[in-house]
């Protein structure tokens, strides 16, 4: 069974594997536009992909010392990040 430390990890790293498509995404974009706007995503999208490894990184390294009362919240809020982001990644690619 995963338990909710195990999913919050594992929902920080798809987060961080669906910005790093959206960066591609967007860096394509403006590459062949030189659109600011999308400069723009691309410059948001790679510092929300820094803050999810950071994330993972945190939940591998200090796991002992993160409390069983903060768990569902922290998942919680990796779960609205991962929707947030397919939904974000699926506007992006229509």
């Amino acid at each position: 069974m995963v338990s909710l430390m195990d999913a919050s990890l594992y929902t920080a790293a798809i987060s961080a594997a669906l910005l790093l498509g959206l960066i591609f995404t967007y860096a394509k974009v403006y590459r062949d536009t030189r659109a600011q706007f999308s400069l723009g995503l691309t410059i948001f999208a790679a510092i929300l992909f820094a803050q999810n490894i950071l994330a993972v990184y945190s939940f591998v390294t200090m796991s002992p010392f993160i409390g069983d009362p903060f768990l569902p919240y922290l998942l919680g809020i990796n779960i609205a990040q991962v929707l947030g982001i397919l939904v974000l990644f699926r506007t992006t690619l229509r």
